[in-house]
């Protein structure tokens, strides 16, 4: 992303338990914590104070010295997830879907991997839509391929709408779970045609309609 100067947060990475454990008693707080690797949807922890962070730090690298952690800038906003076609040259966007991250009422408890889903998103306006496909869809396939990985399939945007404008927390190589539930409903067109052009590289004639 930041090769290509795709919008994303600013970040830290710790390679290990000990460089983590220092870096989280003096990193700017609110901070975003992860684990680096597999963590199914789990291994963020949102630390609004230097303590919550020191804590975070010490839960995701328990009994792991090896464990790289990764601080990245707190995004305020609208959290939207934006599913997309691609054959590696085109790409077609899915209507946008929210969904529910954080466990308790009024976003007070841990993130959870998505408690269900709803699409369209007010939020995710015309405008806000054209910004993400030339600043953030174009260049990531673009990008993509031209380090050598074109990308075919579905591709996933986690954003963050902020008053700087919208930015990336992640993404995945899939349909998204729950925002699949939520998004394919919508789509008037033939599902298995789309995913033929996609594999044989004709998206661009495809019929796409939600």
């Amino acid at each position: 992303m930041k090769k290509y100067r795709i919008p994303t947060a600013e970040y830290h990475l710790c390679e290990d338990a000990k460089a983590a454990k220092a870096y989280a008693k003096k990193c700017p707080v609110p901070v975003v914590v992860k684990a680096d690797g597999l963590a199914q949807g789990k291994g963020v922890v949102v630390a609004l104070t230097r303590e919550e962070a020191v804590a975070a730090q010490a839960q995701l690298c328990y009994g792991k010295s090896d464990q790289a952690v990764l601080f990245e800038e707190m995004l305020v906003g609208p959290e939207v997830s934006v599913l997309c076609f691609t054959d590696g040259k085109t790409i077609v966007p899915m209507p946008a879907a929210q969904d529910h991250k954080r466990a308790y009422d009024g976003d007070k408890g841990p993130n959870t991997g998505g408690m269900g889903a709803f699409s369209p998103v007010s939020a995710y306006t015309p405008q806000i839509a054209s910004r993400c496909m030339h600043e953030i869809f174009i260049p990531t396939i673009e990008g993509m391929a031209k380090e050598g990985a074109p990308f075919k399939g579905v591709l996933y945007f986690s954003l963050m709408l902020t008053d700087d404008g919208p930015k990336v927390i992640e993404y995945n190589s899939r349909f998204g779970d729950p925002e699949t539930q939520a998004v394919l409903p919508l789509l008037n067109s033939d599902l298995l045609n789309i995913m033929i052009a996609v594999r044989s590289g004709k998206l661009d004639r495809a019929k796409v309609k939600f």
